[in-house]
């Protein structure tokens, strides 16, 4: 019946074990292939020195299968697990059976640019939380200031046709630069950036159309450091006595402050009374969301 058909996959490829060179961008499957650090670092553009790093990576069939299948889940009408609590839309890859994919695409593809770029916390990895993340008009417009529950982030832009939708850079979490802006980004289309997760970021507004990204936050055996288990104890805002208003964090700024300032969320945090109408101009998305074992963290 219906059910039965919205229940198979599209593309069976995608819940296998092997990520098929032939879907990365020409310019990153001929590096991995050379495997030398120049040839890697050939591609790679430092979008801020030292700290982020972009590069072609998926080709946009591929970006288009997989959005297809991700589509295609949806309908059918199985169990949906939200990404993190502060996305209120997107999908759990690992989830729904493409956790074999994505293992052997962290270890072949993405690991070695880590271990390059980021040498102490991208060596090595025992785990992946990977997702996507949807942005449109009537639903998630963006996402505030955070940073991740990784040791490293990729997050590579799946189409589709969109404005606005950019991604503003600050500083590291609990770092001096904690609450100043470096950088704003523009995603294309198989085009990935990756970072750490302590680097500070946020989703600017989308202005019109949708916009996906495949996101995979990836840790290993730097949380067993004592350098990780130290950025608990940071101070959640940061140490700058004059921060950039971009890189305050809706969530943790306080409410006076945010008015004084005009600070507007770029998602619903957990409802706040005092804030009316909730949300301020975006009525429309959910403010309480469920939130799944992984977080991002407002910070």
């Amino acid at each position: 019946g219906a059910d039965e058909k919205t229940s198979l996959p599209l593309h069976h490829e995608l819940f296998r074990s092997r990520f098929d060179h032939a879907w990365l961008a020409p310019s990153l499957a001929a590096a991995l292939a050379d495997g030398s650090e120049a040839a890697l670092r050939a591609i790679l553009t430092e979008e801020v020195a030292g700290r982020v790093f972009s590069f072609e990576m998926l080709q946009p069939a591929f970006c288009a299968q997989l959005l297809a299948e991700c589509e295609r889940y949806e309908a059918s009408g199985q169990p949906v697990q939200r990404p993190n609590s502060m996305n209120n839309y997107g999908l759990i890859l690992n989830q729904i059976g493409m956790r074999p994919l994505l293992d052997d695409l962290q270890a072949r593809v993405v690991l070695p640019l880590t271990r390059l770029l980021f040498p102490r916390q991208g060596s090595s990895f025992s785990a992946h939380h990977s997702f996507l993340v949807k942005y449109r008009q009537g639903e998630d417009l963006g996402l505030d200031m955070h940073h991740d529950d990784s040791d490293v982030t990729l997050n590579v832009c799946l189409g589709r046709q969109f404005t606005g939708a950019t991604l503003s850079f600050c500083g590291i979490f609990g770092a001096q630069d904690h609450r100043r802006h470096v950088h704003t980004y523009r995603h294309a289309l198989g085009r990935a950036v990756v970072h750490l997760g302590t680097q500070r970021h946020g989703a600017d507004d989308i202005a019109s159309g949708e916009r996906y990204n495949l996101i995979m936050w990836s840790t290993g055996a730097y949380r067993e450091t004592d350098e990780y288990k130290a950025v608990g104890q940071k101070n959640l805002h940061g140490t700058d006595e004059h921060p950039d208003t971009l890189c305050l964090s809706y969530t943790h700024v306080r409410l006076a402050q945010r008015i004084a300032l005009g600070i507007r969320p770029r998602f619903c945090p957990h409802p706040l009374p005092a804030l009316s109408p909730p949300c301020f101009h975006r009525p429309a998305r959910r403010c309480t969301p469920a939130a799944p074992p992984a977080t991002a963290r407002p910070t």
